[in-house]
């Protein structure tokens, strides 16, 4: 083999492994991933170019204030954008929010997430805002269902009757599937 034909097979495996490596995280989460379900709350989709899709938002992207790391807190602004980790506790079959640091927990299940900002969130139930709460965004704010399902979803979404199932290693979670709350 002469030094072209090298070269010309190493620029088309690069690409490939390139596209192998990026399934690797999602793959083995899902094989090795310990299995949560996460509580929505309501929310009302509008983009209705996209396939049917559920859009979500969960009770754990709204963490109370007193559980957010004072280094967090007095410092804000400063942390807007930066990589949290948000422990979680398993409460009647659900997984809620119990600590947020910016250090990876060394034990227990819990969430990579990117922090937003500091606010007050909307309580749909009794019309009013909450007390402060950190925003947290994980990247599952969407899931595709089969088609002509998606307007029930959507409903039951805006109600905020969805629990989601999700497959979570090492704070990377993958969202595996959505049920409506019993």
């Amino acid at each position: 083999m002469n030094k072209r034909t090298k070269l010309l097979i190493l620029a088309c495996l690069v690409p490939i492994l390139i596209l192998i490596g990026m399934t690797v995280t999602p793959l083995y989460t899902l094989y090795k991933g310990k299995e949560i379900a996460l509580a929505t709350i309501p929310v009302d989709p509008s983009d209705p170019f996209r396939g049917d899709y559920v859009s979500l938002r969960f009770e754990a992207e709204e963490v109370p204030l007193k559980l957010v790391d004072k280094e967090i807190v007095d410092k804000q602004t400063r942390f807007s954008g930066t990589r949290v980790y948000v422990s979680l506790t398993e409460v009647d079959g659900v997984y809620q929010p119990t600590k947020v640091t910016l250090d990876k927990p060394e034990d227990g299940t819990y969430l990579k997430g990117n922090f937003q900002y500091i606010g007050r969130a909307w309580d749909p139930v009794n019309q009013k805002e909450t007390d402060e709460v950190a925003f947290i965004e994980y990247s599952l704010d969407k899931y595709f269902v089969e088609d002509n399902t998606g307007l029930q979803w959507e409903n039951a979404s805006m109600e905020g009757d969805i629990i989601a199932k999700a497959k979570v290693f090492n704070g990377y979670a993958y969202l595996t599937d959505i049920k409506l709350k019993k």
